[in-house]
């Protein structure tokens, strides 16, 4: 697959293949308020994220699903970057701000890889503020 550890490093920098080996946040939360599924049906990366809301703030976020090291990666930031702010803070993220959390590397042809997370969070988020209730499962999110 690769030919040297040099060109694998040209893609995926330290934090990247940290967060993929140890991800936070990574798990299941019993009961949650909000699970959204998404996934890139071209590459077959699917994330899913468990969230207690109260008040507007995303008061736990936890992700599981299965990716290559980029979308682990991201998905394990995005957690982090959300916990404890309100849900409209977590909708006005944007792309920049996702590739400024890993590092800046991530090149063109993984750009979705690193935007799953993001596009899955923001799209559910929005469905869910239409109509905000417990146990509320939003699936189908397929980022293009």
């Amino acid at each position: 697959m690769w030919d040297s550890m040099s060109e694998m490093d040209d893609v995926y920098s330290d934090l990247i293949l940290d967060l993929y080996k140890n991800p936070v946040n990574k798990g299941r939360i019993s009961r949650p308020d909000l699970h959204i599924e998404g996934g890139n049906p071209l590459c077959g990366d699917k994330v899913v994220f468990h969230m207690k809301i109260s008040n507007e703030v995303i008061e736990d976020i936890k992700f599981d699903g299965m990716g290559c090291a980029i979308s682990t990666a991201a998905e394990s930031l995005l957690t982090e970057m959300v916990k404890g702010k309100k849900v409209s803070q977590a909708e006005k993220l944007t792309q920049q701000e996702m590739f400024n959390a890993l590092g800046g590397k991530v090149i063109e042809a993984r750009t979705k890889c690193a935007m799953l997370g993001l596009y899955t969070l923001q799209k559910g988020l929005m469905e869910y503020k239409k109509n905000p209730q417990k146990n509320t499962t939003i699936t189908g999110i397929v980022i293009k």
